[in-house]
């Protein structure tokens, strides 16, 4: 258990340099042609930004989160609190959904021609931010704290005082469940709803005007 935490914990390395690399080339992306003298042209910027939310929820959520509930001592004292779904959130949404929305993305892009583009692009410019920060915030002012907090509690009156209506029914931790109204609602109406406005805009306009090959 101890060697398997170990390589565990190293997943955060490679990721960490991956996405450093992923960073150095949307920086070379920013430039401007040495002949033309024109802004180089990158039609699937935001499929590729996409990624790079890719390797930075995999550094945070499986990487740093991941970490700290995956040591055999802490997990025996965590597992079923708070600090668990603070991991999962970051690291599913934030890898296989985002991953998943580059792929889409990179479809609705190579279905349009350049200018059909520019009009569903303000949509998943917003969809992009709006989703990232709404899942920023849910682990910054709801799960992560709480989850702290429910730990703390586990070490000082036991596990079974942490899962129980004494704990759970608190002031503190009832605000912050209901703080979490506020990052649902930028992840929804910020982040979810342009990414949808954006697909079937881009399927209707793909039927009414089809790119030719």
């Amino acid at each position: 258990m101890a060697l398997g935490a170990v390589f565990s914990a190293l997943e955060v390395v490679p990721l960490t340099l991956l996405t450093l690399d992923a960073w150095d080339f949307i920086k070379l992306t920013r430039g401007k042609c040495e002949v033309c003298g024109r802004a180089v042209a990158m039609p699937h910027k935001w499929a590729f930004y996409f990624l790079i939310a890719v390797g930075f929820w995999n550094f945070v959520g499986a990487g740093v989160f991941g970490f700290l509930i995956n040591m055999p001592i802490v997990s025996y004292y965590e597992v079923g609190t708070m600090l668990t779904p603070n991991h999962g959130h970051a690291a599913l949404m934030g890898v296989f959904g985002m991953l998943g929305l580059a792929l889409l993305t990179f479809a609705l892009r190579q279905v349009l021609n350049d200018k059909q583009w520019t009009n569903i692009e303000k949509y998943v410019r917003a969809g992009f931010w709006g989703l990232n920060l709404g899942l920023l915030l849910m682990v910054l002012i709801t799960l992560f704290p709480g989850g702290v907090l429910q730990l703390a509690d586990v070490l000082n009156n036991g596990y079974w005082h942490a899962r129980s209506q004494a704990f759970l029914g608190g002031s503190l931790i009832k605000f912050i469940e209901w703080i979490r109204i506020v990052p649902d609602l930028v992840f929804g109406v910020a982040g979810v709803t342009p990414i949808v406005i954006a697909a079937l805009l881009a399927y209707r306009t793909m039927l009414k005007e089809p790119v030719k090959a």
